[in-house]
């Protein structure tokens, strides 16, 4: 090993890249586990499920609209429930039962 002007041995080349290198990786992993921290991951990694479903949807005969069931206005003709999304359409249909 060549020596400097003090008389102390000089480190290669490959020797200097290594520890360089070791730097390098150490900084990395550090920063990445920095970085993790910020951002906790969740089980799973998933969204959360949909609530559950609390009403089924009607539609009026009338307009074709989808109603969730507990707001529909309801009427009930001939042993059937017919179900609508406002007073205009119950009327609508009403007016049109009768000419039939």
């Amino acid at each position: 090993m060549e020596k400097d002007r003090l008389g102390h041995q000089q480190r290669g080349p490959a020797l200097k890249f290594l520890i360089f290198l070791a730097i390098i990786i150490f900084g990395y992993l550090a920063l990445k586990r920095w970085v993790s921290s910020l951002f906790p991951k969740t089980p799973g990694h998933s969204k959360p499920p949909p609530p559950p479903i609390t009403d089924e949807l009607v539609k009026d005969p009338v307009c074709g609209v989808y109603v969730p069931k507990k707001e529909a206005l309801v009427y009930g003709r001939g042993g059937h429930l017919y179900y609508f999304c406002c007073e205009k359409c119950l009327k609508e249909f009403k007016k049109g039962r009768k000419g039939s």
